[in-house]
């Protein structure tokens, strides 16, 4: 084998898995969107965001997106990275990203956070990110 075959080679190895979506650390990104609405309005400026759950030391990492005027979001992962690894998440979702974090669940201020507790605080939301990605990961979510 001469040596530009192995350049040729190694070349490849480094290319072909980040064209594939695949990563060093061995998690797969899969494009995700849908849209947010709270009470059937959509939940303008708001964020959700996904933390992978799989059952690796390294699962991969979480991945963010912000809520435009329709309530319509598209995730990036904390990397900067277009979509959300591939496997089982937990989904929060919260108004206002700007706003200072709760305390605790028993953090009342009043009409700071629109978004009830159980779907952020305290969500139980689960997301399945399969290999082809999700366009239609809608959340309608109720507020007293």
């Amino acid at each position: 084998m001469n040596c530009r075959s192995i350049i040729w080679r190694l070349a490849w190895m480094i290319i072909c898995p980040s064209m594939l979506g695949c990563h060093d650390s061995g998690y797969v990104l899969a494009p995700v969107s849908g849209k947010v609405t709270l009470n059937g309005e959509p939940l303008v400026g708001g964020r959700v965001t996904l933390q992978p759950t799989g059952g690796s030391e390294t699962p991969g990492p979480g991945s963010i997106g912000d809520t435009d005027a329709q309530g319509a979001y598209v995730l990036k992962t904390i990397h900067d990275e277009p979509g959300a690894v591939v496997g089982r998440h937990r989904v929060s979702i919260i108004s206002n990203p700007y706003r200072e974090a709760p305390k605790s669940d028993l953090d009342t201020n009043p009409g700071v956070e629109r978004v009830p507790k159980r779907y952020n605080l305290l969500s139980e939301i689960i997301l399945d990110v399969p290999k082809e990605g999700l366009d239609s990961a809608n959340f309608d979510l109720t507020a007293p």
